[in-house]
């Protein structure tokens, strides 16, 4: 799916539907553009809203211009590592310091979010 992106914009608003009760929650995470589809991910596999996206692996994301439903694919360990990177790279004053306070294990899920 092709849509405006703002790629310069630092974050987006995440909305995850709960596994049990399909509840929205919405929460504000880090995003990047790796060969033209938008990724997000997560140092931390255990937080609600990785658990959400992976169960039913659908959410929406907001850049401001209104909800963008995506298909969400849990990448495997070469993506997590490259999605890492592009974080690193794009919030490279921000990204070492949380890096090394923030325990667990890092996740990442390509959205089928194409950027025009």
């Amino acid at each position: 799916m092709r849509a405006k992106v703002p790629v310069n914009r630092s974050t987006v608003k995440l909305t995850h539907y709960g596994r049990k009760t399909g509840k929205p929650y919405r929460v504000t995470i880090w995003f990047v553009v790796i060969d033209g589809k938008v990724w997000i991910g997560s140092m931390k596999r255990q937080r609600n809203w990785v658990k959400n996206v992976h169960a039913s692996g659908r959410a929406e994301l907001e850049f401001g211009s209104g909800p963008i439903p995506v298909t969400c694919r849990w990448a495997d360990a070469r993506d997590i590592e490259r999605t890492g990177e592009a974080i690193r790279r794009k919030y490279y004053i921000l990204a070492p310091i949380l890096m090394r306070f923030v325990r667990g294990e890092p996740c990442a899920f390509e959205t089928d979010l194409e950027p025009v």
